[in-house]
């Protein structure tokens, strides 16, 4: 069922409770302004879902980029396959949780995969929180380019959710194949967090979320995702090689951190492969 939430105005500031308790608020910066909350659009995903767990050069305020050329190197993690999740998985024990996560990567191109004519077609990379080991909740944060029709026309979003709830995008901050994100999730408790998404056009977007599902702080995910818009596994979009970069988790302990090396990788079969290039980077690429 499609979440139709009431928007109430504090200050610039958009509230939106979602469920029974599940609530957060959101602003927008662009190049350091505040964006007033009657110029925010923010709007249930459409039809009221996104995300689901896996199934079996810029100044300083901006992303930081790596500007060399990177070559996939194919590494020796684990591999597992998944009808929807390509990327890496870092899991840690419930005595020493995740408390932060960030990750940098490009948005891609994307356009129709030759040969498939289920409609819509998208392509969804992100980084997060659970949804692995731990499938009761997920909490992720990204972009994602969709093809609705065989015009081949692309939509491009950024969005974020905490699942079970639906997802939502912010769709007056503009996207484009090839602008940079940065992205943080920092977590305070397993029911509360902040989201920071920061674009290389100068756009900061922040989540203050809190009464989410359970997270277990478990699994550290960087992810392209063949995501679901419903029930329905969305067809999956032709895409560019997705780098994450600066890819990494700090635990709650505060003494050690999660990078990609001896992440789980996952593959989708004959639409995505992954594989790491150094401990704070790693690939998902069309599989060929």
């Amino acid at each position: 069922m499609k979440l139709l939430p009431t928007a109430i105005s504090l200050l610039g500031v958009l509230s939106q409770p979602i469920l029974a308790q599940f609530t957060f608020t959101s602003t927008v910066e662009h190049n350091g302004v505040p964006v007033p909350q009657s110029e925010t659009d923010l709007k249930p995903f459409e039809p009221g879902t996104l995300g689901r767990v896996r199934s079996r050069t810029y100044d300083d305020s901006g992303p930081k980029i790596e500007t060399t050329t990177l070559r996939r190197v194919k590494r020796t993690n684990p591999t597992a396959n998944s009808n929807n999740w390509c990327g890496s998985v870092q899991s840690t024990t419930s005595s020493n949780q995740i408390k932060l996560i960030h990750g940098t990567f490009q948005h891609p191109t994307c356009t129709q995969r030759p040969g498939v004519t289920q409609y819509p077609q998208a392509a969804a990379a992100w980084i997060g929180i659970d949804g692995d080991s731990w499938t009761s909740a997920l909490l992720q944060a990204g972009t994602v380019c969709k093809i609705n029709n065989s015009t081949g026309i692309v939509e491009n979003e950024v969005w974020w959710q905490w699942v079970p709830n639906g997802a939502y995008t912010i769709t007056n901050i503009p996207v484009f194949a090839g602008d940079w994100f940065d992205i943080t999730i920092n977590t305070t408790s397993s029911t509360a967090a902040t989201i920071k998404i920061m674009s290389s056009r100068g756009y900061t977007y922040t989540v203050n979320a809190w009464q989410g599902a359970a997270l277990a702080r478990v699994d550290a995910d960087w992810v392209v995702e063949r995501p679901y818009y419903g029930n329905t596994l969305a067809g999956f979009a032709q895409f560019t090689q997705v780098w994450f970069q600066n890819a990494y988790a700090t635990l709650t302990s505060g003494t050690s951190s999660l990078g990609i090396t001896g992440a789980k990788q996952y593959q989708i079969p004959g639409g995505c492969a992954s594989a790491e290039y150094d401990n704070s980077k790693l690939y998902a690429a069309v599989a060929s």
